[in-house]
């Protein structure tokens, strides 16, 4: 990406407010060029395919199908790769071929659309390629019964499947020589951070280790087997994040004593980044730890220096659940049937898709099947909120229907149009990176000009696409959010409730070394931090009369986060020498932990916890206690309302 470009845009995202600017994905990873060069390649080469044959739509449905293969590579392993793309590709063949046998059969085809509506939207709740899938099986019902092409729908449900195949194939050519690349290099990112974490231990730089390392934890487990453990070299890697864990703790747990840690443990951690590129081995200095926490540093560096360079992975806790494949299908079975907002969100969907439907039928619209494609994006369950994406989605379409509209006037149709199509392609994964508005800024003009490729429609065609957006954008609106109270509430609070409990349980097992899932508890109650923050930062992106009520949560999140790094970095300390807190105290901590959570779900004002005075818990009495001041704080100004879950 050019410099001035990515300047511009963030100076841009920078000056706008949060409704306008909420991101398609809550953690955009730093945008190389590979990304965009793959997405240039498969969009355009079968297009250059059909051009020799003679005849171009032969390319539009593989060009498609690379493209929706390609959107749904979101990083990772490779295997969590290729269940990702896989599954958008095999949902979007198969939702063209329904779509085309249902075309042209009055309130039959609304019915099918309709009722495909409702399974994309039952898959969607199963997790994240259950997500990719419910999407393109939406996305290419509509296309496969709005736009004819020529063939039987089998034959051409192979053609997009083509395009699936040349996506998956770029994307996984370095599979075979580096086939844990993704891996290694999110252990990397981690420690590279940490070393960070050495001179700057504020909030944001702990927060994006955090992030880091939750990344680093998705990325290696989801490379693994289910056949879980038995992979020497990737048991490795989640022990090399457990002891990155650890120096963390370990480095606010020095904090808190108001010591700076020692400088060659930071090039130690250095040398570990290094042996971890493929440098020389680390080495660790033999020091004396006059402290608690100064110990638990320096053998969390140790420990660390010894798995860089080969050493044993032995008394390891893996941070997850062995679980089975039936209890796995349970779980997904209890979010696809049992989950409110699904419900919810099934019923809208469908809705807004049996409206926008029967407008098409009615023929009010050229190209009405646009009208059904804005209401299916912008409805999409887990890109944030509905409001801003059908703000963003009308202005981005604007602005891409604009240029859109110049490339037609200026560019001779015919294979001409073959490179500024490669160019939009090209800038798709950065917008896709951003925001919703800029990813629509830039797909726009992509499927005009696929379009146009196909019907020769010219400069006319940005008009109808423009009054098509804007159509679904006003059906979501009015129909899939207005008349929906739970689209008015973002759930920070159960979220936050549920992260307490978490806090809880971490609590609850933290001192006691006997017990092998700590690590688990540690990395869930961490996890339940992360999940509480993506929804506070899409909450702030809904209107202001909802985002300002939101951003009262803020103290409290902030007051938990210390709640969670003040029991881990005291049983750091208890871990080498401090003295071990009763049973009683912890106790104490984890039923005022738990009564705060069950306030905040039913919507009360907590009441003074009653904690053991003991020296050792200090620092997580304190924080508890601020926890539930800060909480209480948050009630009164909110009137005691308990958002809806």
């Amino acid at each position: 990406m050019p410099p001035g470009f990515r300047r511009v845009a963030d100076r841009l995202t920078d000056a706008a407010p949060g409704w306008l600017v909420e991101t398609v994905r809550p953690a955009p990873a730093a945008l190389r060029w590979g990304p965009m060069l793959r997405m240039a390649v498969v969009v355009t080469a079968p297009l250059l395919m059909g051009l020799a044959a003679g005849r171009i739509s032969l390319g539009i449905l593989p060009a498609m199908g690379a493209m929706a293969t390609s959107m749904a590579d979101q990083g990772g392993s490779y295997r969590a790769r290729i269940i990702m793309m896989s599954a958008a590709g095999l949902a979007g063949a198969l939702g063209y071929a329904v779509g085309a046998l249902a075309r042209g059969h009055g309130w039959w085809t609304v019915l099918v659309v309709v009722a495909v509506s409702v399974v994309s939207a039952l898959i969607s709740a199963a997790g994240a390629a259950g997500s990719a899938a419910g999407l393109q099986l939406l996305v290419m019902i509509i296309l496969g019964t709005g736009i004819p092409l020529p063939g039987p729908p089998a034959m051409n449900a192979l053609s997009f499947l083509l395009g699936t195949l040349l996506a998956l194939v770029l994307a996984l050519a370095r599979w075979p020589l580096h086939p844990r690349e993704a891996e290694e290099a999110a252990v990397i990112a981690v420690y590279r951070l940490l070393g960070l974490l050495f001179t700057e231990r504020d909030r944001e730089t702990v927060a994006a280790f955090d992030g880091a390392l939750r990344n680093g934890y998705a990325t290696v487990l989801g490379a693994r087997s289910a056949a879980m453990g038995k992979d020497a070299a990737r048991t490795r890697l989640v022990a090399l994040l457990n002891q990155a864990s650890l120096i963390r703790n370990a480095l606010l747990s020095l904090c808190q004593e108001g010591r700076d840690p020692p400088r060659d443990l930071r090039f130690t951690v250095d040398e570990i980044v290094d042996s971890l590129a493929g440098g020389r081995e680390p080495s660790v200095p033999e020091r004396e730890c006059d402290s608690p926490a100064l110990c638990a540093l320096h053998y969390a560096v140790r420990g660390a220096a010894e798995l860089a360079s080969g050493g044993d992975v032995a008394g390891e806790q893996l941070p997850y659940e062995p679980v089975g494949r039936r209890q796995r299908l349970r779980s997904i079975w209890e979010k696809v049937w049992y989950g409110h907002l699904a419900r919810v969100y099934v019923i809208r969907l469908a809705l807004c898709m049996g409206v926008a439907s029967a407008v098409s039928l009615a023929g009010w619209f050229e190209r009405s099947y646009w009208v059904m494609l804005t209401v299916a994006l912008i409805l999409k369950p887990d890109f944030g909120s509905v409001f801003a994406r059908a703000v963003q989605r009308a202005l981005g379409t604007f602005v891409g229907i604009l240029i859109g509209t110049v490339v037609l006037l200026v560019v001779p149709y015919g294979p001409a149009l073959l490179i500024p199509l490669a160019a939009f392609a090209a800038l798709l994964p950065y917008g896709l990176q951003r925001n919703w508005g800029l990813m629509s800024t830039f797909q726009a003009p992509l499927v005009l000009l696929l379009v146009d490729l196909l019907t020769q429609g010219g400069p006319k065609l940005a008009e109808v696409r423009l009054v098509d957006t804007v159509a679904g954008c006003v059906i979501v609106l009015l129909l899939g959010y207005l008349p929906w109270p739970t689209s008015w509430e973002a759930p920070v609070g159960p979220r936050f409730a549920d992260a307490v409990s978490a806090a809880a349980d971490y609590l609850r097992h933290a001192f006691d070394l006997r017990y092998g899932q700590r690590a688990l508890l540690r990395r869930k109650a961490y996890d339940a931090l992360a999940d509480m923050r993506t929804v506070f930062q899409r909450a702030v992106t809904e209107p202001p009369a909802i985002s300002r009520r939101v951003t009262t949560w803020l103290p409290a999140m902030t007051a938990l986060e210390q709640v969670a790094d003040a029991t881990a970095t005291t049983v750091a300390r208890t871990e080498h020498g401090a003295s071990p807190p009763s049973e009683e105290g912890v106790r104490a901590l984890v039923t005022a932990l738990e009564d705060i959570a069950a306030d905040v779900r039913g919507g009360h004002s907590p009441a003074e916890p009653e904690l053991t005075d003991e020296e050792s818990l200090e620092q997580v009495n304190s924080a508890v206690r601020g926890l539930r001041d800060t909480v209480s704080d948050e009630r009164t100004d909110t009137g005691g309302r308990a958002e809806t879950p």
